[in-house]
């Protein structure tokens, strides 16, 4: 653009996806930009021509930097690393990986005290929410997108984008069994009210049930023709819902695997699903901002409500069936009046994407997980009362005023836990 008439000199075309960073190198004849399509380019500014693509990334590139002396630039990643390029040749000489990761799930034990997570970094964590205390367990290869305790809280399942099911000895951290057959990611895991069947869905559009105690494959359940998000199971064990990207809801037979109804009327994918503490009613979240409520018997919309955000990620109704919570895409919670279905709360706090909400036992609090890397834990008033977060490399080291920084290097210090923000580094 000409800054001063506002103009448009030249458009830069080669990305294949959204351009979210761009920078000038310091004598202004190159153009550098970084793309979600996980490449820079290197623009002439006189030309308009592409002179180099850079290639190494393997996430969207969320900035880029030139050297003072315009012979290096920094790129930084959503895949937590940092990369240095020789402008002249083009390579990667230095690749920086911080420690920060996404928490993609999140389940309170029975007792109320204890939380689980799991996480992008493939690990699942046990937290104490009264002290913040955290004990690690590993054991995936890939993102952990749902985790889920059994009705006694004495054992716990994770899914994972490696296709497998892993359950856990909740109290000493250890791994019991795997439950392997998926042929793609799971996304979702549910406990049966008896914690004698497990219920998992996944990206090769299937839902499959499992005995707990020996992690045998009991039926595989077909129908949905995207990516299975989510499954839960009715309060009497007798029902399983599964929300599908294909925008549907099934509701399948437990004990037989049968396809019972198909509850059409999303218009993306659905994200979540929850049963009422009387199962009667099933509430599904969608990628179309709308929350449903189904009568499970006739398989009828019986009302939809157009959710305070974007994408609704996870709902959870409260123990007495008298509450409904809520997770969105741009980081807000909502907490709704079932019977009138007015807000009664909107908690604001996570930075980004809430992907999983979950009340406690006793419906005094609710947990929520966020891509922004932490656990908040809330009250019934909206008052955030803990927030569980996993310690960095660098962690309070708390560096002032140093001058000289490119942006990455910012960022890179920020992601180590050096600083609280980018702002903090003069």
């Amino acid at each position: 653009w000409d800054s001063t008439t506002g103009e448009c000199c030249r458009t830069l075309t080669g990305h294949s996806s959204w351009v979210w960073s761009v920078a000038f190198s310091p004598d202004g004849r190159t153009l550098a930009s970084g793309s979600r399509d996980t490449t820079v380019k290197l623009w002439d500014i006189t030309t308009g021509q592409c002179q180099r693509t850079l290639s190494g990334h393997d996430g969207w590139v969320s900035s880029v930097s030139f050297s003072p002396d315009g012979q290096t630039l920094a790129s930084s990643s959503v895949n937590q690393t940092v990369r240095f390029w020789h402008l002249r040749t083009g390579q990667c000489h230095r690749t920086l990986r911080g420690y920060a990761n996404w928490v993609l799930s999140v389940a309170f034990g029975p007792d109320g005290r204890t939380l689980a997570s799991g996480s992008q970094d493939g690990s699942v964590r046990l937290w104490d929410s009264a002290t913040g205390e955290c004990r690690r367990t590993s054991g995936h290869s890939g993102w952990v997108w749902s985790v889920a305790f059994d009705p006694d809280g004495r054992t716990l399942a994770s899914g994972s984008q490696d296709g497998s099911v892993q359950i856990w000895d909740a109290r000493t951290a250890q791994r019991l069994r795997t439950c392997s057959g998926h042929t793609e990611g799971i996304w979702s895991v549910a406990f049966a009210p008896d914690g004698q069947t497990l219920a998992s869905g996944a990206a090769d559009q299937t839902v499959r049930v499992w005995d707990a105690p020996t992690g045998r494959c009991l039926r595989i359940l077909r129908g949905h023709t995207g990516w299975v998000r989510t499954v839960v199971f009715s309060p009497n064990g007798q029902v399983i819902a599964s929300g599908s990207a294909d925008g549907n809801v099934r509701l399948w037979d437990a004990g037989t695997g049968q396809c019972l109804r198909t509850l059409a009327g999303h218009t993306n994918w659905v994200h979540t699903v929850a049963f009422s503490p009387d199962g009667r009613t099933l509430a599904s979240g969608s990628e179309d901002g709308l929350i449903r409520f189904w009568n499970v018997q006739t398989g009828l919309c019986r009302q939809s409500w157009q959710g305070e955000g974007r994408g609704i990620w996870s709902v959870s109704f409260a123990p007495d069936g008298l509450r409904l919570a809520l997770g969105c895409e741009d980081g807000s919670l909502g907490l709704y009046d079932i019977a009138t279905g007015s807000c009664l709360h909107t908690w604001l706090g996570h930075a980004s994407w809430v992907y999983c909400v979950a009340f406690r036992a006793d419906g005094s609090s609710l947990a929520s997980c966020s891509q922004d890397e932490t656990i908040r834990v809330w009250d019934a008033c909206g008052t955030c009362t803990q927030v569980l977060r996993v310690a960095r490399p660098y962690e309070r080291l708390d560096i002032t005023a140093v001058t000289g920084l490119t942006e990455a290097q910012k960022m890179t210090l920020v992601t180590l836990g050096a600083v609280e923000s980018s702002g903090r580094v003069l």
